[in-house]
C-alpha cells in the first residue's frame, strides 16, 4: 500500500488566484499533506494564496508552460528524493478523492505511470469540444506509441520512483502530454490507466486547449519525436 505521505501532489499552476487555494484545501481534505506548486510565471496572486494554504511554492521568473511546469516538478521529486509524484490540475476539474484509486493500482500492477483517463468510464459533464479535441488528440498520439492509450492529454498522472528518475520533457506547453507516454515506452516504462472523474466549470474551460492550441501542441511533438527523441 503506498501511504498517502509518500505521495508530493504537484499542481503546475498560472494566474489561478480564484481555485489553488480550494485546490490545495480539497488535496489536503483528502489526506495528502505534502503539495508543490509550481507557479509558472503567474501574474496574480497564485503564490501568495498558494503558500497561505500550506503548499511549497517553486516559481518560474516568466510563463514557460505546462509542459515546463511539469519538468519542474519532476526534477524537485528526483532532487529530493521523493517516492511518488502526482500532478492534478489547478483548476478544479480533478478529484483529489481518486489519488487513492490511482495508487492502488499502481501498487497492485507494478505501474510505473497511471494516468488518470476520464474516457474509459466517461465522466459526465464533459463538454463536447473536449470529447472531440481528446478524440483527435489519442489518434495521433497512439499512432507513435505501441499502446493505445484512452485519454492521452489527462492532467491527471502518477509517477513512481522509477519514472521520477528517467521521464525527461523536453516540450514545454501542452505536448509534454504525449510527449511523456512516448517517451515512457522508451524508456521501457509500465503504463496504466484507470477511470477519473472531472468536473468542468465555466472557469476550468477558459483554460487548457483549443483547436489552435491544439494543432500548435501537435506540431511541437512532430519536432521533439522526430530531431530530439528521447535518450534511451
Amino acid at each position: 500500500m503506498i501511504q498517502k505521505e509518500e505521495i508530493t501532489v504537484i499542481i503546475p499552476a498560472y494566474n489561478e488566484e480564484p481555485a489553488i487555494r480550494s485546490v490545495i484545501e480539497r488535496v489536503h481534505a483528502c489526506g495528502y499533506p505534502n503539495v508543490l506548486v509550481v507557479n509558472d510565471g503567474s501574474k496574480d496572486n497564485t503564490r501568495t494564496e498558494a503558500l497561505d494554504a500550506g503548499a511549497t511554492v517553486i516559481s518560474h521568473p516568466i510563463n514557460r508552460g505546462a509542459g515546463a511546469a511539469a519538468q519542474t516538478g519532476i526534477m524537485y521529486a528526483r532532487k529530493y528524493g521523493i517516492s511518488h509524484i502526482i500532478q492534478i490540475d489547478a483548476d478544479g476539474q480533478h478529484y483529489p478523492e481518486d489519488i487513492a484509486k490511482m495508487a492502488e493500482q499502481m501498487k497492485a500492477i507494478g505501474s510505473d505511470i497511471v494516468i488518470g483517463s476520464r474516457w474509459i468510464e466517461r465522466s459526465e459533464g464533459v463538454p463536447t469540444s473536449r470529447v472531440a479535441y481528446n478524440r483527435l488528440s489519442n489518434i495521433f498520439t497512439n499512432f507513435f506509441c505501441k499502446a493505445k492509450y484512452t485519454d492521452s492529454q489527462s492532467g491527471m498522472r502518477l509517477l513512481n520512483r522509477k519514472a521520477i528518475e528517467k521521464i525527461d520533457l523536453h516540450i514545454d506547453g501542452f505536448g509534454y502530454c504525449s510527449e511523456m507516454l512516448v517517451h515512457a515506452e522508451e524508456m521501457h516504462l509500465k503504463v496504466s490507466e484507470v477511470p477519473i472523474r472531472v468536473a468542468y466549470t465555466d472557469y476550468s474551460m477558459s483554460k487548457g486547449q483549443d483547436l489552435q492550441m491544439g494543432i500548435n501542441t501537435a506540431l511541437n511533438i512532430l519536432w521533439k519525436i522526430f530531431f530530439h527523441p528521447p535518450n534511451r
